[in-house]
């Protein structure tokens, strides 16, 4: 979580009107009628996962969609900054699954390039849902049932602010002889290499299924953020994932590194990311034009300004 704030704080935000409104809801991991085991949460926070680019690569043009899958096991869940249940807490497991697709703003080209994208919530993908297993927490590494177990939440993501810039990655070197598997002291891909780079998304999910067993009081229509600080190349702190569900409810039916090709961002047609995500819950019933706030260029963005800075102090 520290690091998380770390560089949420260091993001530069493109776009402001107010605050996301923080807004505590009632959790029931262990899915049991009656307030027994009910918890007051306000963020649901994922370990470190997965998500891949159907379609991306470096070399993405202006107009350029492509589809994003993304999974995680959940962490823990949260109140005011305070853990009140982890992953695994009386037996029980949480997965998270989304799929959206998006749409190539800019890209500033060349070697290193500065990508931007803004969600097609009109797309042919879009899901978001929340699984409960009693059987442990998916594999990173065979990206196997993160869509076992009890469906609890599903959504789809919105755009509330029309066009704009919902997601960004800047491309900073790596290639031949950079190992897409970095985590662990184990390369389990040695044959695949990978780009670096660092970058960072916020959309808004809009509730379409809640499990009152697990959320009760959740009605359709709530909304809240799928907040990520971090997206990651290359793979740090889990494994990357042999596969991907398309749909959030198959498991394993899209590939994962067998389609990144032998560099990982540049030989395509698919690019991965070691992704850090977290969900924040909103006050609002209904999307609000105001409710998005972006996280931003990320830390190029606040480099690029530091520097300005500095230099115009010289």
């Amino acid at each position: 979580m520290l690091k998380k704030c770390l560089v949420a704080a260091m993001a530069l935000p493109l776009l402001w009107a107010s605050p996301a409104r923080a807004s505590s809801v009632t959790f029931d991991p262990t899915g049991t009628a009656g307030a027994t085991n009910d918890l007051t949460i306000d963020v649901l926070d994922p370990t470190v996962g997965n998500s891949i680019a159907i379609g991306g690569s470096a070399a993405l043009q202006q107009g350029q969609t492509v589809t994003a899958l993304f999974q995680a096991n959940l962490g823990v869940a949260t109140l005011l900054g305070n853990t009140v249940y982890s992953q695994g807490d009386n037996g029980t497991y949480f997965t998270i699954v989304a799929g959206f697709q998006e749409t190539v703003i800019s890209t500033t080209g060349g070697t290193n390039p500065l990508l931007t994208f803004d969600v097609n919530e009109g797309g042919s993908t879009n899901f978001f849902n929340i699984y409960q297993n009693t059987t442990g927490s998916a594999n990173n590494l065979t990206g196997t049932c993160f869509t076992c177990g009890t469906l609890v939440l599903s959504g789809v993501l919105v755009d509330p602010n029309g066009t704009g810039i919902d997601s960004n990655f800047q491309v900073t070197g790596g290639g031949a002889g950079t190992p897409l598997d970095a985590f662990g002291g184990v390369n389990n891909y040695p044959a695949t290499a990978s780009l670096t780079g660092l970058g960072s998304f916020s959309v808004t999910i809009q509730t379409t299924f809640a499990n009152q067993l697990f959320f009760p009081g959740m009605t359709a229509g709530s909304t809240f953020l799928l907040g990520t600080s971090t997206q990651t190349l290359n793979y740090n702190q889990a494994d990357p994932s042999a596969c991907f569900s398309n749909n959030g409810v198959t498991s394993c039916n899209q590939p994962g590194v067998a389609s990144v090709g032998a560099i990982n961002a540049l030989s395509g047609p698919n690019t991965m990311f070691q992704t850090d995500a977290n969900l924040s819950f909103q006050v609002s019933a209904v999307p609000e034009p105001a409710s998005l706030t972006l996280l931003g260029l990320g830390l190029l963005g606040s480099v690029r300004g530091i520097r300005r800075r500095v230099q115009a102090k010289g």
